[in-house]
């Protein structure tokens, strides 16, 4: 018996939206990664200039300077926070009341006043009148949501006329082929830990976890299952082993995912009533190819001659057709 038939004879847990099922537990979705929200932005990381290039990506798409800005799903105030800089307001918005609180207090922290994070219930309406927003960001986060076609739709109903959405999406593609079955441990308060498995139907563009939350750190719950060795395995979690940890399991939760890939997002976003939509390179593509050309000497040393060199690159990438694929980006126009 596999490890999922298990958990549902055994278990029959009932679903629970994503933001219940696992963004209620983090208190940095990140891991205090991010950089100018948690870590100070270094010109000598090819990641933070990555993540650069992906904030201008979002900025030039949207056309977003000196705009009112939409993100929705913010995670830890990203792109929301580094967006505040260029944006007249950027208001983000979270099905997660933690996510929602981290937010507003990293927003605090490092004094950023023109952004503002609100809770919205993901089986109702956006909490905006129609035609609010100059645009719209969304860092893989509308495959998160109960119904992502509904999410596009009501989307598009908030941003003005020719209003431009620009989001990136988990494509299952990357998965295919020997990691379609996968597992994390995550480590909760009170020396609590959640085990998330995954269940990946690539074909039929969906995900479906089961989370596990045991009364023990995940040190001890990854111990049980690979007792001599530091290499996490998914073959490794097996029902026998669980079934001796029965007795520290406190909760069984289940979520199923929509993840469209590029094609299914395009036909969704004319469904919804956008009247243009492309697939395009990412922003974060020119910013690796530009870290990689200059020396650690040639590098700026400020993130605002950073930028100089960045944005018209960025703003010409997003400009070329892509096909899908883990770089690629889409933006949408009302």
């Amino acid at each position: 018996m596999d490890i999922f038939n298990w958990i549902e004879e055994n278990f029959s847990p009932q679903y629970f939206s994503s933001d219940q099922f696992i963004y209620e537990d983090m208190q940095s979705q990140s891991g205090y990664s991010l950089p100018l929200i948690y870590i100070p932005f270094s010109r000598n990381e090819i990641s933070h200039w990555s993540d650069r290039g992906t904030i201008l990506d979002f900025l030039s798409a949207t056309e977003g300077d000196g705009k009112t800005l939409l993100d929705f799903g913010p995670g830890d105030g990203w792109p929301s926070l580094p967006l505040a800089s260029f944006a007249r307001k950027v208001i983000g918005l979270d099905a997660s009341l933690r996510r929602v609180e981290v937010c507003v207090q990293n927003a605090r922290r490092l004094g950023i006043e023109n952004a503002e994070f609100k809770f919205y219930d993901p089986d109702t309406n956006l909490p905006f009148p129609d035609e609010y927003f100059d645009g719209a960001t969304a860092a893989s986060s509308i495959e998160q949501t109960p119904e992502p076609r509904k999410t596009l739709k009501e989307l598009q109903r908030v941003l003005k006329p020719g209003g431009k959405l620009r989001f990136s999406y988990e494509s299952l593609e990357r998965y295919r082929d020997g990691k379609e079955k996968d597992f994390f441990i995550l480590n909760l308060r009170e020396n609590r830990s959640k085990l998330v498995l995954f269940d990946r139907k690539i074909d039929e563009e969906q995900v479906i976890q089961y989370a596990i939350t045991f009364t023990l750190p995940g040190e001890k719950v990854f111990a049980m299952f690979h007792p001599d060795s530091d290499e996490m395995s998914f073959d490794k979690i097996s029902p026998k082993i669980l079934e001796r940890l029965v007795p520290d399991i406190i909760g069984i939760q289940k979520c199923k995912t929509f993840h469209p890939g590029g094609k299914t997002f395009h036909r969704w976003l004319q469904e919804a009533g956008f009247k243009e939509a492309q697939m395009t390179r990412a922003g974060k593509e020119a910013a690796r190819e530009i870290f990689l050309q200059l020396s650690d000497k040639e590098r700026p040393l400020t993130l605002e001659a950073i930028d100089r060199l960045l944005l018209p690159a960025v703003r010409e990438i997003i400009t070329i057709p892509a096909f899908p694929g883990t770089d690629s980006m889409l933006t949408a126009i009302k």
